[in-house]
């Protein structure tokens, strides 16, 4: 079993807060409208992106990566894939979240994201059962957000 460290805490924290600025520098309207610029948005949209990504490699790796004796850190070929597909799987997500919204995204990211959970760390092919459980995981989930975020806190879901 993996205990959670201050560290990996700061991780998850630094990740929720550079997703909240990547969301707000893709919200930026611009202002030139002149084909090619990319607005003001731009740099602290990537600079966001950049730092979900690394962030989250630094918390993959001291959450899953075993250490070796003399101190250093062993990828798996097995590890790196799933570090890979997860990566993929978040940006994946954010690119629908602008395109589809909050609510078919986030419906879809929940639910596929359980089964590749499944699939890569438990080594378990979808069931129906499996299928059923990442579906009613997935509208419990979405829901909940929507309603603390929504109606509880009164903001706009993207």
């Amino acid at each position: 079993m993996t205990r959670v460290t201050e560290k990996q805490l700061f991780y998850l924290l630094l990740i929720l807060g550079a997703g909240y600025f990547l969301h707000l520098a893709s919200s930026i309207p611009t202002m030139m409208r002149v084909v090619g610029d990319p607005g003001p948005g731009f740099l602290p949209f990537w600079v966001s992106a950049i730092i979900m990504l690394l962030v989250g490699y630094l918390l993959v790796v001291e959450t899953l990566i075993k250490r070796e004796p003399d101190g250093g850190v062993r990828l798996e070929r097995r590890e790196a894939v799933t570090l890979l597909v997860t990566l993929a799987a978040i940006v994946l997500y954010l690119i629908m979240l602008t395109f589809i919204g909050f609510f078919v995204s986030t419906l879809v990211f929940l639910g596929v994201f359980r089964l590749l959970v499944d699939r890569f760390l438990n080594d378990a092919w979808p069931t129906r059962r499996s299928l059923l459980a990442s579906g009613l995981f997935a509208v419990i989930a979405t829901s909940a957000i929507y309603v603390v975020f929504s109606v509880l806190f009164g903001l706009s879901m993207p």
